[in-house]
């Protein structure tokens, strides 16, 4: 079944709103929860220092230039980023759902935001990649290429944790755990978001050389 254009728009600005406006709601949410003599600054620093967050802000950057760019545009966008933070969001609902949802209980706006944040748009973003992304170009080996982003982001965390003593996940706590365990951790997860990519990328060639088909159909 084709998707329209417009429909397919339509999409991306429901999505991008919905991305930015859960963004704005956490960042106030954890504005007001600082403790006292946490300056804005710092508050501010932890925000962006959570890969839900960044992967958030990237979706949601990637939707709002879909639902404003013209139709021809796209074919001038290589897929490789769009895909690579479909891994990215997909690893974020599942280490979320899978180990840190346990940790917490959020209650009320709290509760909707994190909604927004580790589940629904992680699954509208991949939604949005299924129906809208073109898949030409994915190539076998992008996976160990998306694997760059974590693992700086990773060697950053714990740099400035070492720094600062603000550690983003417990699992990367290396205050607590020491740096051993969260190098055990950090393989793990680096794991995940290389099947996770293999998962984007297979299915990607497949998607393109089914849309392939039924163009020249």
């Amino acid at each position: 079944m084709r998707v329209s254009s417009r429909t397919k728009r339509a999409l991306a600005a429901l999505l991008a709103a919905m991305g930015w406006f859960a963004l704005a709601m956490q960042f106030a949410l954890l504005l007001q929860a600082a403790p006292e003599g946490q300056g804005t600054l710092e508050s501010t620093i932890r925000f962006f220092s959570y890969f839900t967050i960044q992967m958030n802000i990237l979706a949601a950057l990637v939707v709002s230039a879909f639902a404003m760019k013209a139709r021809h545009d796209e074919w001038l966008v290589h897929p490789f980023v769009r895909s690579a933070i479909a891994a990215y969001i997909a690893v974020v609902a599942v280490v979320y759902h899978t180990v840190l949802a346990k940790l917490w209980a959020p209650q009320g706006t709290q509760y909707i935001v994190d909604l927004l944040l580790h589940t629904v748009m992680p699954l509208g973003y991949l939604v949005f990649w299924c129906v809208c992304v073109r898949k030409t170009g994915l190539r076998w080996y992008d996976p160990l290429l998306w694997l760059i982003y974590p693992a700086a982001y990773l060697l950053a965390v714990l740099v400035r944790g070492k720094w600062s003593g603000f550690y983003p996940y417990p699992f990367v706590d290396a205050g607590a755990l020491g740096y051993a365990k969260v190098a055990v951790y950090a393989v793990h997860v680096l794991v995940l978001f290389l099947i996770a990519g293999a998962i984007i990328v297979v299915a990607g060639r497949v998607m393109a050389r089914f849309a392939e088909n039924a163009d020249a159909g």
